[in-house]
């Protein structure tokens, strides 16, 4: 008998044993069977396309520009040896680099396609990710990429001016009141290019009176947010249009020119903002709003010939579920297609009025760094698995011989009236048992019998070419909740504040089917800690197809989120007090100018996994203003006379005896 590696324990008669070419064949075919099967179920050959593929041992795999193809599982497991324990965030850098080329080259070719004498400027805005690995990434590149910084907060330009000057400007948007004005004066003296965003006329009045106020070694140029009628499409339209909380109006906008008109400063004018709303969903609302852009700023060159900078906000969608539609969660269309449009639309009007091509530029960053992380969690138990329901019994009431009638007899003829009627005896075995009817185990009996009924409702449906819709929408609902070791308020906050959906998948089992359609519930205990949607490009998913959990505690059984690189790190909340997860930078051999930290790993020659250690317990108490110490000595000292099973000598020694209350 031999045994197959890609099909663990498959059996076969040693006289028909494979030869070399039917082992590769069947290898193959196993491959074949994995990438069109479950990378569909989950929609990872849609939304994961390009970075997602499976492996010949059912794994998921992740590849990123200029590093090996990786088995995201075999990386948690060797994290895992190493005594770095999910959740924790895995970064590919190399992913935000290659989006930043990518976005830079569209321009650079819809320049070509279009004639348009002008050039693209990429800003990130700090506000998506402000992490150092996520930053210093992006600074590495800017000059090879014609990238600048956009910052939003004092925090955030301070950092900004920390950087190496660049050729691209220093955008500064947000509220500005004095000091932010005075800080931005401070990075044009150090050699920044700033461009202050005036978004209200009291900023006007700010940035004159300091202007005026001595012998400044060099001073910040300033930009004008329009607010347009144009809107976006999604989840944030209202960030655009008429009643958007930024921007000037028209008449405003001619007020701002009369002032630094009358104060000598109106040459420091050289850029037009307007900003629609994030994740915009259809291409035809960002050409509108970039014609109205356009006309604006052609009509503000004519008195202010400084002007030479059209900056389009952010915006650009991000395909979370592979759908390419208009869907809140995806976009319909590419980076060239929006390139292509926005240099069209400028082109054609700067042609039209005989005005020099503006500089054009973005301030996307969700598209920059969204793709670059996964956030992997261990699954740790499964809440409503299948218990054994009791054999049948004269004594059991008629309600409970029914549903075990409908589960031995419902096939694909009559699947729509035994499922009906299998609706109706539970509920009504349930009402009577509310009513003091029916006895405890004859409920139990109802609840374990209908699940087995609605499991097999499940398989039989995929037989049948016209699927009655009610039982699909019955059998969508999550027959069992997952619970995973991590906090979706810390991992996922856009999951709890705004339904954002994200894809996922498990790390490995590609080689066979699921067994549940689960929830994902985090160890919160909060009732809100709770995945219910899940992207995909057919419709997004109301739970996800799981494996039953291991038998065994030393093969954790790994949930990864993908795409989760913009914003869930600066939104995350500390709620339950768990604080941030490890974050685990994956880094290749071409990268010689890195300086790794001390706590980083060899995965194989050349590619190391640097890990940054996330929060402590010590580290969350020492947040909300505790003293460590004096709750450890409170501690110790209520042991004191009190006979305890943990005993004096645990009280003495309470953070040796639970090392994870320790930042070490």
């Amino acid at each position: 008998m031999t045994e197959s590696s890609d099909f663990a324990a498959a059996p076969v008669v040693d006289a028909d044993a494979p030869t070399a070419a039917e082992v590769t064949t069947t290898t193959r075919a196993f491959k074949t069977w994995a990438l069109e099967n479950s990378l569909k179920r989950y929609g990872a050959d849609k939304w994961g396309q390009g970075f997602l593929a499976v492996n010949g041992e059912g794994c998921l795999t992740f590849k990123a520009p200029a590093l090996p193809e990786l088995d995201l599982q075999r990386v948690a497991m060797v994290l895992r040896e190493r005594g770095v324990h999910s959740p924790f965030v895995l970064r590919f850098p190399g992913m935000i680099v290659a989006a930043m080329e990518r976005l830079h080259r569209a321009f650079e070719l819809a320049a070509e396609e279009n004639e348009y004498q002008g050039e693209h400027m990429g800003m990130y805005p700090l506000k998506v990710n402000q992490r150092r690995s996520v930053v210093e990434t992006v600074v590495a590149a800017r000059e090879r990429c014609a990238y600048g910084l956009e910052a939003g907060s004092k925090p955030e330009l301070l950092l900004a001016m920390a950087q190496p000057v660049s050729k691209a400007p220093l955008i500064c948007n947000g509220y500005k009141d004095r000091e932010f004005i005075r800080l931005a004066f401070h990075a044009a003296e150090l050699g920044h290019e700033v461009i202050l965003v005036l978004e209200s006329m009291r900023e006007v009045q700010r940035y004159l009176d300091i202007y005026a106020q001595g012998e400044w070694k060099a001073t910040p140029f300033l930009g004008m947010r329009a607010k347009l009628y144009s809107r976006g499409s999604g989840r944030w339209q209202s960030s655009g249009g008429e009643r958007s909380k930024f921007g000037l109006t028209t008449n405003e906008m001619l007020e701002v020119v009369r002032r630094l008109e009358g104060a000598d400063a109106l040459d420091r004018l050289s850029l037009l903002h307007f900003h629609i709303g994030s994740q915009i969903t259809q291409i035809k609302r960002i050409k509108v709003a970039v014609r109205e852009g356009i006309r604006l700023w052609c009509s503000l060159r004519a008195r202010c010939g400084g002007l030479r900078y059209i900056d389009l906000g952010g915006g650009i969608g991000i395909d979370y579920d592979g759908s390419r539609t208009s869907y809140p969660s995806s976009a319909n269309y590419s980076l060239e297609e929006y390139a292509s449009q926005v240099v069209f639309e400028i082109g054609q009007v700067v042609r039209e009025l005989e005005l020099p091509a503006p500089t054009i530029v973005t301030e996307s960053g969700r598209v920059l760094v969204a793709q670059h992380a996964v956030t992997v969690a261990d699954l740790r138990e499964v809440q409503g698995a299948l218990l054994p329901v009791p054999e049948a019994s004269p004594a059991e009431d008629r309600l409970i011989t029914s549903l075990r009638e409908c589960l031995e007899y419902i096939n694909v003829k009559n699947i729509e009236e035994y499922f009906h009627d299998a609706v109706d005896y539970r509920d009504e075995a349930l009402q009577l048992f509310s009513r003091g009817y029916l006895s405890l185990e004859d409920r139990a009996s109802a609840e374990g019998l209908f699940q087995r009924i609605r499991m097999r409702c499940a398989k039989l449906i995929r037989q049948m070419r016209h699927k009655p819709e009610e039982i699909l929408d019955y059998l969508d609902r999550a027959q069992v909740k997952y619970l995973a070791n991590f906090s979706i308020f810390q991992s996922l906050p856009d999951t709890w504040s705004i339904d954002q959906v994200f894809p996922a998948a498990p790390l490995s089992g590609h080689g066979s089917a699921p067994a549940y359609n689960a929830e994902i519930v985090d160890i919160t205990c909060d009732s809100d800690g709770c995945v219910r949607t899940f992207a995909h490009p057919d419709d997004n998913l109301k739970s996800l197809p799981l494996h039953a959990p291991p038998a065994r505690n030393d093969e954790p059984y790994f949930l990864g989120f993908f795409m989760t690189g913009a914003y869930q790190d600066s939104l995350a909340n500390a709620h339950n007090l768990f604080g941030r997860c490890h974050e685990v930078i994956v880094r290749g051999p071409e990268e010689d100018g890195v300086i790794l930290g001390a706590q980083s790993i060899e995965f194989e020659r050349g590619l190391w996994f640097e890990v940054k250690t996330g929060y402590s317990v010590q580290d969350m108490l020492e947040e909300m203003d505790y003293d460590v110490d004096s709750i450890t000595q409170m501690i110790r000292d209520r042991h004191l006379g009190v006979d305890t099973t943990l005993g004096q000598p645990w009280a003495m020694g309470v953070l040796q005896e639970y090392p994870y209350l320790t930042r070490t």
